[in-house]
């Protein structure tokens, strides 16, 4: 079984999180209001989803 290290984690965690907030972001492409509702719906999964990496880093399921 292989067993992923953190920083690919954390790159694979933050692709799949860029993905879904581009696709949840409702405003027009590239108006200042995209770019705003983006930039803080990135803030906020990305806040989350670091606090759940670091969840299970110390739960030994991903091993350095």
């Amino acid at each position: 079984m292989k067993t992923f290290n953190s920083k690919q984690v954390s790159i694979l965690v933050f692709c799949i999180i860029v993905g879904i907030v581009f696709a949840e972001t409702s405003a027009p492409m590239w108006s200042f209001a995209f770019l705003r509702e983006f930039g803080l719906n990135l803030l906020i999964y990305g806040a989350i989803s670091e606090v759940v990496i670091i969840i299970l880093s110390s739960t030994k399921i991903f091993l350095d």
